[in-house]
């Protein structure tokens, strides 16, 4: 599982210390080599149509939920997890989690600290687009109508 060094790299990039040059090489060196759904889980409850009148009771939100980083292979592995959900009052009546695994590889060598920071940021927007689909699979499925997710518009550096 993700631990509280994540949250620590968050403030390292800030910080003084924080070398904007080894950041860069690991964004070029990095290779995605594959993004994967390993896990999904959907539910909707007949209130869910009443909810669909007031759309700000809808969101979404997204985490890393694992990590792995093999220096020498390079390889860095990790889990990255999606979840929208609609509310009626305090009940969730929509809820979609989707789970993806993340492989990149030609990283042997760098800091591991700058490594899982790079999935950090960058795992986000690389799995954002499936879920999106996904989810929009789901509730179409359902014969739901909403809006499409919109996108995401965070820097990535």
């Amino acid at each position: 599982m993700v631990d509280s060094k994540e949250n620590e790299l968050v403030s390292a990039e800030e910080s003084a210390e924080f070398d904007n040059g080894v950041y860069a090489e690991i964004t070029i060196a990095a290779r995605l080599r594959d993004i994967r759904l390993i896990s999904s889980e959907y539910s909707i409850k007949p209130e869910v149509y009443e909810a669909l009148e007031d759309l700000e009771n809808m969101g979404f939100f997204g985490e890393p939920s694992g990590y792995h980083f093999d220096i020498e292979a390079g390889v860095m592995i990790g889990h990255y997890q999606w979840t929208a959900e609609v509310k009626l009052g305090r009940k969730k009546v929509l809820k979609f989690t989707s789970e993806y695994l993340i492989a990149y590889s030609g990283l042997a060598g760098f800091d591991e600290d700058y490594v899982r920071f790079f999935f950090q940021k960058v795992g986000r927007f690389a799995t954002y687009p499936y879920f999106r689909s996904d989810f929009s699979h789901h509730i179409s499925s359902s014969g739901i109508m909403l809006p499409p997710l919109p996108s995401l518009n965070e820097r990535v550096n």
